[in-house]
């Protein structure tokens, strides 16, 4: 309990620094070739941003995005990326990225069929990235999905 309080006292800082690189991150990624769309709640490009605006005072670190050919950029990050680590985990202060596949979302997270399935595949594509934005240097996040991006 004790080492939950004393994270407490820092909290305020590290979900501002998370927030701030998410919007950098969303920045950069919204204008690269290879990423179809983006998903960051702090984006004025999120189809649900007003009622974002209106519910948050923190749009956090998480950002989700559809890539053009998800399978192969999912080998690619993994094995190009050198500051965000390419891991299935959530809420740490280190970058973390991880492709999901739209049948796997579909199947095990939503449990859509028929139309609504489809529905959600023209949204998804083939499959979504979701990154965990943390509180490295953001200009060194960029750099990285864009050299792993390349």
């Amino acid at each position: 309990a004790w080492l939950i309080l004393r994270g407490l006292e820092t909290l305020p800082i590290r979900m501002k620094a998370h927030e701030d690189n998410a919007r950098a991150v969303t920045a950069f990624l919204e204008t690269h070739p290879r990423v179809r769309r983006v998903y960051w709640p702090g984006a004025a490009s999120h189809p649900q941003h007003e009622l974002a605006v209106r519910q948050m005072r923190n749009f956090s670190g998480m950002v989700s995005f559809v890539p053009d050919d998800g399978p192969t950029l999912a080998r690619q990050f993994a094995d190009r990326l050198k500051v965000v680590a390419y891991a299935v985990s959530l809420g740490k202060t280190r970058s973390l990225l991880f492709y999901i596949p739209t049948d796997n979302l579909i199947a095990s997270s939503f449990r859509l069929g028929g139309e609504d399935a489809a529905a959600y595949r023209d949204i998804a594509g083939d499959g979504v990235f979701r990154l965990s934005v943390g509180i490295e240097n953001a200009d060194d996040i960029i750099a990285d999905l864009e050299q792993a991006l390349g």
